[in-house]
């Protein structure tokens, strides 16, 4: 992973794995409005296959790291005290280390980087895991104590470790600090990297919120902050402007998704896109946005009614308080939507057990597979899909409309 792209996309490639979902299966669907799309029976059959190529049993699912990454084709992810280098595409091994990885991995092709639960920022050899160095970083965690990691980033031969102290800037060569900045209590999350790093930390008060501030990636200074709101990641950016969702709630939201438009170089809200009108933001606000670079989609909160979850895509050049062009409609919660690529296809798990894929501009499921047990969100590399349930990993070959029949 070099340098950021000047576009960023949320979603487009999972890197890190967070809370244990149940997954569930789905069938295809049929048009029942203009854009609207719901559950049917039959699957409409195209050369995107769902089914596992492979199936590793990883132990107790209780005792894996939940920061597993995927970075292209090669997962890397803790086991008790294992820390695992696995070709996700061969469905192999390629090497294991004692070690108990707490941040997600980073790595340029050549090596990799993460921190342990000791408190130290390690690089490895890729190829064979050998170890490069090792230091510690600015939290050592006390005896019977393990060190919480918040994000690390790898951008131009720097590598970001945000924690507890706040962000430490360190040479990816040798891992001497370049630059340290102190955060309040809870440190820093790194979002987005390039020339102005952006990062989300919490603010404690009347509300625990979460803001924002650029850091110059150079010299570690803080050069804006931006504390209206609550913000918590970036779905989308330009190179100019990025798109992050305010989920502030309370009765007076007023809308399911709230998303600013903000200046990279000093943090000013330029334009706030709102969608769907609530009464009451906190019951029925949405329960998640995720963007492939053209259209915000608003996940919706399942309504116990209406016995249904609605996702809307709205165009990201589009107005404030618009309607969507497009809304697929489930029976059962979506508790995860991602995207491979920028092809019009998403991967999403429902709250019965399936993993779907669904063409988003024609609302056709093009696949869907059962998964057994209790698995994690599933995460996305170049080539292959993991899905995680019970105590297997399974991998899942990822296609895109050029290799399509």
């Amino acid at each position: 992973m070099k340098a950021t792209r000047k576009q960023t996309l949320s979603r487009l490639v999972k890197t890190s794995v967070a809370v244990a979902l149940f997954l569930s299966p789905v069938s295809a669907f049929y048009k029942t409005g203009l854009g609207h799309v719901s559950a049917a029976s039959s699957v409409n059959n195209t050369s995107i296959n769902l089914k596992p190529f492979w199936t590793k049993t990883v132990g107790d699912p209780n005792k894996i790291n939940t920061r597993a990454t995927l970075l292209e084709n090669d997962l890397y992810y803790t086991v008790g005290n294992k820390y695992i280098a696995f070709d996700a595409l061969a469905g192999k091994s390629r090497w294991t280390i004692q070690a108990s990885a707490v941040s997600q991995t980073v790595t340029d092709g050549q090596s990799v980087w993460f921190t342990d639960a000791k408190g130290q920022l390690l690089k490895l050899d890729a190829k064979t895991g050998k170890l490069q160095w090792k230091v510690k970083t600015q939290v050592s965690p006390k005896k019977g104590e393990r060190y919480s990691n918040f994000s690390l980033h790898l951008a131009d031969g720097v590598i970001y470790v945000g924690d507890e102290y706040g962000l430490t800037a360190y040479h990816a060569s040798n891992g001497k600090v370049k630059w340290k900045t102190k955060g309040h209590d809870n440190g820093f999350k790194v979002l987005q990297t390039g020339d102005m790093l952006v990062v989300s930390t919490t603010i404690s008060g009347a509300l625990t919120t979460s803001g924002l501030q650029g850091i110059e990636a150079k010299t570690g200074k803080v050069k804006w902050t931006q504390t209206d709101g609550n913000h918590q990641d970036i779905l989308f950016s330009n190179g100019q402007t990025f798109y992050s969702r305010d989920v502030s709630e309370g009765i007076d939201g007023g809308y399911a998704a709230n998303i600013d438009e903000i200046r990279l170089s000093n943090g000013t809200v330029k334009a706030t896109r709102s969608y769907i009108p609530v009464d009451f933001v906190e019951v029925q606000s949405a329960s998640d946005v995720v963007s492939d670079g053209d259209y915000f989609y608003v996940i919706g909160k399942y309504d116990d009614q209406q016995k249904q979850a609605v996702i809307s895509r709205f165009p990201v050049d589009g107005r404030s308080g618009g309607e969507p062009d497009k809304t697929y409609a489930f029976d059962v919660p979506v508790v995860d939507w991602s995207f491979a690529n920028r092809d019009g296809v998403a991967y999403v798990s429902l709250d019965n057990g399936n993993q779907i894929a669904l063409d988003t501009n024609s609302g056709k499921t093009l696949a869907s597979v059962h998964y057994k047990g209790n698995p994690l969100q599933t995460i996305v590399g170049q080539d292959v899909m993991i899905v995680q349930h019970g105590a297997n990993f399974s991998g899942v070959k990822v296609t895109s409309p050029a290799n399509r029949k």
